[in-house]
């Protein structure tokens, strides 16, 4: 398990933003810092990188301390053994992608640097450098670079946000396998219901720089405010719908549903109030 409890403020000008949390993240397994534009998830994951110091606080790994600001003690980044996926990319301009790619690490696994490749579609991209290439091109570079270090952490900056919707799912569903094969951990922001829903073991949902609830991704099921997922029927009883969305069944009213008429194995839109 990683344990964090940090505090920090962050001033700009008059302005300030504070974060004090307390949260867990399941190990080996793909958790989620959910919450809206502004709730403290981008500065929290570059809290827990040791990108960002902290003003008190501490983050363990199995009991190891990566940062106890009582004992003072801070182990360095790059002995954390974490890829990180900037929302600015933060790709090499001199560099071909070829290039970024074969830097991120010495001795690459070059069947991994294939596959990764191949499933993000780089391959008539890799003698382009940066400048000319587009938002969701470029992030998909920063992404591929992250996962060929293969670190044992890898922390993710709504990594899928530029990226058009057929090519996003597939990648959701890549990285959910690679997660799997690979056995690292995965701490990613998103704002996206349904690709939490989709990928996440464990979600940490933020409000105002604080953790409002963690747990299994369905507690976004609950008391959430309006959204429109999409599901498929698995049963139907009287007023009751079964639907399962990504990974997650519930059981909701029929008037939750858009469509007037739908059977068994419809793929359906459900709002989610």
């Amino acid at each position: 398990m990683m344990y964090c409890r940090l505090k920090k403020t962050y001033r700009s000008g008059k302005r300030s933003f504070s974060i004090d949390v307390e949260a867990s993240f399941k190990l080996n397994a793909i958790n989620v810092l959910y919450g809206h534009s502004g709730a403290g998830k981008t500065s929290l994951l570059r809290l827990l990188s040791g990108l960002d110091t902290v003003d008190f606080g501490k983050i363990s790994v199995n009991n190891k301390n990566w940062l106890n600001t009582e004992t003072k003690s801070f182990l360095p980044i790059h002995e954390r053994e974490i890829a990180y996926v900037f929302q600015d990319y933060g790709l090499f301009p001199n560099m071909t992608v070829l290039e970024n790619l074969e830097f991120a690490k010495k001795n690459i696994n070059q069947t991994l640097l294939k596959e990764i490749v191949d499933v993000l579609e780089l391959e008539v991209l890799l003698a382009i450098k940066p400048n000319h290439l587009s938002g969701g091109q470029q992030q998909r570079v920063a992404l591929a670079r992250a996962i060929v270090q293969e670190p044992k952490f890898l922390f993710l900056d709504e990594p899928l946000t530029a990226i058009d919707e057929n090519l996003r799912g597939k990648l959701q569903s890549y990285l959910i396998a690679l997660q799997q094969k690979y056995g690292f951990t995965i701490v990613m922001v998103s704002h996206n219901l349904q690709e939490v829903l989709k990928i996440a073991t464990h979600v940490c949902v933020l409000h105002e720089g604080k953790i409002e609830k963690e747990g299994n991704p369905n507690i976004l099921l609950k008391e959430n405010t309006s959204n429109t997922l999409k599901g498929t029927v698995i049963a139907i009883k009287n007023n009751n719908i079964s639907v399962v969305i990504e990974t997650q069944q519930i059981v909701i009213q029929k008037d939750r549903v858009v469509q007037q008429e739908f059977v068994v194995g419809d793929l359906i839109d459900v709002e989610i109030q």
